[in-house]
């Protein structure tokens, strides 16, 4: 990214944090318990939404400007074994349709092949005990060399400029 966009963006998010710290509500009195017989709100001892509108705002400004929890994406390690298995038996798949069809691909897409089925082998060699397994360090070893092969019949090199983010 561009210097003055990357300046402009911090400036913007600058601003959102000051509005947002200057419409939030500050220390408020202690929250009043209701009488016994009167409705309670579903938190009690909190207003609702309704009573104070500033306060939705401040609230809807911090969910924008905190990052999301993260999922927790981990698999088990045979699950995660076996996906990466797929992935990357599903990548060798295509470049052996594309060696197939004998036509020349493009200098982008090759861009595009080389960074998948690096992404691809990399996840397959994570989930591989090559160092305490002799039949893992023999399946990496196949694979690093299925890969190189099928990628230099098709003409896909490591890039020599790093690849254009979309903006």
């Amino acid at each position: 990214m561009q210097p003055r966009v990357l300046i402009g963006l911090g400036a913007v998010a600058l601003g959102l944090a000051g509005y947002a710290i200057a419409v939030m509500p500050g220390p408020g009195p202690a929250p009043v318990r209701p009488a016994a017989g009167a409705a309670q709100s579903p938190i009690a001892g909190e207003r609702s939404v309704r009573d104070d509108p500033e306060r939705s705002v401040a609230d809807a400004l911090q969910r924008v400007l905190l990052p999301p929890p993260e999922p927790d994406l981990k698999l088990p390690p045979a699950a995660a074994r076996r996906a990466a298995e797929e992935s990357f038996e599903s990548m060798m798949q295509t470049l052996e349709s594309l060696a197939d069809a004998g036509k020349r691909v493009p200098r982008a897409r090759r861009e595009q092949i080389y960074r998948n089925t690096n992404d691809a082998f990399a996840a397959f060699s994570a989930t591989l005990d090559a160092e305490n397994s002799a039949e893992d360090r023999q399946a990496l070893e196949d694979a690093n060399i299925r890969m190189k092969a099928m990628l230099g019949e098709l003409g896909v090199r490591v890039p020599k400029r790093p690849p254009q983010q979309p903006e």
